[in-house]
Parts: C-alpha cells; structure tokens; sequence
C-alpha cells in the first residue's frame, strides 16, 4: 500500500508541474508572448532566428549532459537543479528592455542559455522519472494524460498570453508597439517557474522495492543491450527530422502572423490557444490508436499528419490558412510525440533510459536550432514559404525512414527487443481530466 501511494504521488506531482510549465514555458504564455517581446526591441526576423537557435543549441548540449547526469546522479535530482537554473533566467530575461540598448542582445543570449540549459535539465530526465514510478501496463495512459493536462494548460496560456499585454498597455498607457506591456507576462513566467521549483521539491525517488528490474528478453521488437547504443542513435535522427517541422511554427508563426499577416496580438493568442486546446482530445486518442495498430504505427501516422499540416502554412498566404496549419500541426504532434516517446522507452533498459531520452532531446534541439538559424536568413531573402517548405520536407523524410523502420520490425518478429517485466504495484492513474506532461509531448 506504501509502494503504491508513494508511486501515485510522484507521478500527480509530474502532471501538476506539467500543467504549470504549459501555462507558462512550454506551449503557453511564452510561446504568444516571447518573440513579440523581441521584436518590440527593435530587432527582426533574422535576429529571432537567431537567439532561437543559440537557446535551441545550448538545449541540445544540455541535454546530452542532462541524460548522462540523470544516469548518473539521478532524475529527480537533476530535474529539481534545472528547475532552479530556469527559473533564474526566466525572471531576468524581461528586463533587457530596462538595460541599456548595448547590453540588449547579450542580455537576451544569457538569459535564454539559462532558460534552455535549465530546460533541458528538467525534461530530459522527467520523463524518465514518471517512467520510473508508473506501472508498465498504465504508461501509455499517463502519458496522455500528461499530454492532455498540458495541453489544456497551454490553451490557457495561449489566451492568458495574448490578452496580457492588451491589458498592461491599457493600464501603463503606452503603445502596444513598445516592450514594456509584454515585459510584465514575461514576469508572470518567471514566477510560475519558481512555484513549479518548489514544487518538484516535493518529490521522492522511489525505494529500492520499486526499481525496475534490468531483464531482457527475446520478444518481437526489443534491441539487445548491445544493441541498445545504435538505437539511440537511430532513433535520435529520426526525432531530429522529425521535428523539424514543429521547430518552424513554434519559432515562426507568431512572427509570420505578426508582420508578414498584420495579426493583432490577441488574435494570435486565441490560435495559440486554439490549437493546444484541440491538441487535448486529440492525445488522448493516442493510447486507443496505439493499442489496434501499435505505438510506432500511431506515430507515423501523427508526423505524416503534421507534414499535410505545414503546407498551408508554406503555400497559402493568409491569416485563416495559416492557423489551420499550426492547429493541424500541434494536433498531430500531440499524437506523434507521445506514441514516439512510449514507443522508445519500452525498447531501451531502464539504465539507459536517461541516456536515450537525452540524446533524443538533444536531436530535436540542434534541429530547432538548424531549423530557426537557417530558417531567420531564408525568411529575410525568399520568404517565410521557404522556411516552412524546408521543415515539411524534413519531416516528412523523418516519417519514411521510421515508417520503413517500423515496417522492418514487422517483417522480423524474431528480433530482439526490451520487454520490461511486469511489476506487482498498479499505477493509479489520478482522477484528472487531462494528458500526458510536457516532457513527452512537446517537444
């Protein structure tokens, strides 16, 4: 009965800190309000582009750092020393408008290096951790309840983010051109990410008796230890493509509504949010579709859909085509991700599960750091058009080379794969009408 009461608890903190984050950082406020912010201190396009990829890189790094660590020392360690690193930065990055013009652009690189190796730190190695503490037979349901919480929580982001900066405008007085109304939603961010600091404080490693055994076995689908190296491998250039298309929009789109498409800054909130909200039902149809055709099968079929979802976006030019290509695209993702994420932890042991989901979240970041370095210059010399053909088509050869490797699997039932044992306790899955976290889904 302690087993499982300690194991639920664990995991109703993740989701409560899955919910925060997609408020604030990850998918909420942040992802209305941030570049807006920038660009209000007179920089553009290409300047975006390219503290989006300096704070993608140093994600990238930190998570290679962030899954030996958590092998290492721990997850829950580690992910309660990335909490405290983010939430430093988080705080300080909305005032480089208050520091003096000079002092801007280097404000912001520090600031963002803080925020993104702190991420890093965090989700690299708590999904791991709710791995750890969740019975095999409910992973794939507390990861779309992950999901879904944070994506309900984005959703109210979303709007909290677009409607803010309308408000502290009105009350300061000042024009929505200027930084100052976007600071104070920043702030806001700041502090969420404290409370979520002192949150994760709260929670305990599992004992000894809850440790998942190291067993291998010969069943359909599993890599050998041996083996279990090049998967990471592989699987990490998948995810790197992959994600390339979600690391345009989320860069991108805000900017593209903003001044390629004359959008007002709550209108783009509302899609914003729209599209996190969808996001929600949408996940959690991720564990049904997994269990008739599989956890692989259900994510190519997710990143096949967000690459239809990114040709609005690159071939009509309109406000309406353009947020039904980014709704489209978060609602695929919120299937591909977790399916993805599922799909990978039950092949890798769980010694190396740490190691693996750091090398994944490295992939995505050098491709969010590829995608929005090249994607700034393609922008300022041939349109946004061209940005997001190039992370269409780098999805969608992400897709055919996992699609061609799931096909594989099908057709040699013999190879070995990771089956984790089944174990006595039962996962309570808490009564929350949500999804899985952030770590998983967002990507």
């Amino acid at each position: 009965m302690h087993k499982r009461c300690a194991t639920g608890r664990n995991a109703r903190i993740v989701l409560l800190l899955s919910a925060i984050m997609g408020l604030s950082i990850d998918g909420g406020i942040y992802s209305v309000i941030l570049n807006l912010y920038v660009l209000r201190l007179n920089f553009g396009p290409e300047f975006v582009g390219q503290i989006n990829s300096m704070a993608n890189l140093t994600f990238a790094l930190g998570s290679l750092t962030a899954g030996w660590l958590g092998s290492r020392y721990g997850s829950r360690r580690i992910m309660t020393v990335g909490l405290g690193i983010a939430a430093v930065g988080a705080l300080a990055l909305p005032l480089a408008d208050l520091a003096p013009p000079t002092w801007r652009i280097a404000w912001l690189n520090s600031t963002l290096i803080l925020i993104y190796a702190g991420l890093a730190f965090y989700f690299v190695n708590s999904g791991p951790f709710l791995i750890g503490v969740t019975a095999v037979s409910a992973r794939g349901a507390i990861f779309a309840v992950q999901s879904a919480i944070s994506g309900m929580a984005s959703f109210v982001g979303g709007l909290i983010g677009g409607i803010l900066p309308v408000l502290f405008a009105s009350v300061m007085m000042v024009s929505m051109l200027k930084p100052a109304p976007y600071r104070a939603p920043l702030l806001v961010v700041g502090v969420l990410i404290v409370v979520a600091f002192f949150i994760v404080l709260r929670t305990r490693d599992p004992g000894p008796d809850e440790a998942e055994p190291e067993t291998v076995g010969a069943q359909p689908g599993a890599p050998r230890p041996r083996s279990a190296y090049s998967l990471i491998v592989f699987m990490s250039v998948v995810r790197f493509l992959q994600v390339a298309g979600v690391g345009a929009a989320v860069t991108f789109f805000n900017v593209y509504m903003d001044s390629g498409l004359q959008v007002s800054t709550p209108m783009i909130g509302l899609v914003s949010a729209s599209a996190r909200l969808l996001a929600v039902p949408v996940a959690l149809l991720g564990p049904a579709l997994a269990r008739r055709i599989g956890y692989g099968e259900a994510s190519v079929l997710g990143s096949l859909g967000a690459f239809l979802s990114l040709l609005p976006l690159a071939l009509i030019p309109t406000p309406a085509a353009a947020s039904v290509g980014f709704v489209g695209l978060l609602a695929f993702t919120s299937i591909r991700f977790p399916t993805f994420y599922v799909f990978m932890m039950e092949r890798t042991p769980p010694r190396l599960r740490a190691a693996m989901t750091g090398a994944g979240e490295m992939a995505a970041g050098f491709s969010f750091a590829l995608i929005s370095l090249v994607g700034g210059f393609l922008i300022v010399r041939y349109g946004y058009d061209a940005t997001f053909l190039l992370a269409a088509a780098m999805t969608l050869l992400g897709t055919l080379i996992f699609g061609v490797y799931i096909w594989w699997l099908r057709k040699r039932p013999g190879a070995a794969v990771f089956i984790p044992p089944p174990r006595q306790d039962t996962m309570i899955i808490p009564p929350l009408v949500g999804q899985p976290t952030l770590e998983e889904e967002g990507d």
